[in-house]
C-alpha cells in the first residue's frame, strides 16, 4: 500500500539530503525536529473538515466498493475502507447527505492513504 507523497519518497533516497542531515550539529537536529513536529501537526487544508458518518459507494478499477466517510469538507473527505488503494488513483463515488433524496456523485482522486482508509479530493461533483 502506498503511503504518502511520491516526490517525498524519491527525495528520501537522495544522497545530497542524507549528507546534509549527517552534517547537522546536535542542536540543528533538535531545531529541525521541533520544526518538523510542529509542521506535521498543523492542518494544511484549505477548507475545514466536518466529522460525519456517511456511507459512500465507489468504483475503482471496475470494482464496486463501499466505505464510510468519517469527515468531509467542500473539497474532500476521509473514507474509512478496508480496500488497499494507491495515491493518485481515481474513484467514482456517490453518497447521500442525511435527509437528501438525490445522491451526490463525484469523480475523486486519492490524495493520501492510511491503514484504515484514504483521503480524497473531489475533482468533479455532480448533484
Amino acid at each position: 500500500m502506498a503511503t504518502g507523497n511520491d516526490s517525498f519518497s524519491s527525495r528520501a533516497n537522495d544522497p545530497h539530503l542524507s549528507q546534509f542531515l549527517e552534517n547537522l550539529s546536535i542542536n540543528d537536529h533538535r531545531v529541525l525536529s521541533r520544526l518538523l513536529n510542529s509542521w506535521e501537526k498543523r492542518d494544511q487544508r484549505t477548507h475545514p473538515r466536518t466529522p460525519c458518518r456517511i456511507i459512500t459507494e465507489y468504483i475503482v478499477d471496475d470494482q464496486n466498493c463501499k466505505g464510510v466517510m468519517r469527515n468531509i469538507s467542500q473539497d474532500g473527505a476521509f473514507i474509512e475502507s478496508r480496500h488497499e488503494l494507491a495515491v493518485n488513483q481515481q474513484i467514482a463515488q456517490s453518497f447521500f447527505f442525511p435527509n437528501f433524496e438525490i445522491p451526490i456523485r463525484s469523480n475523486s482522486k486519492i490524495v493520501w492513504v492510511a491503514s484504515k482508509g484514504f483521503g480524497v479530493r473531489f475533482d468533479f461533483v455532480q448533484k
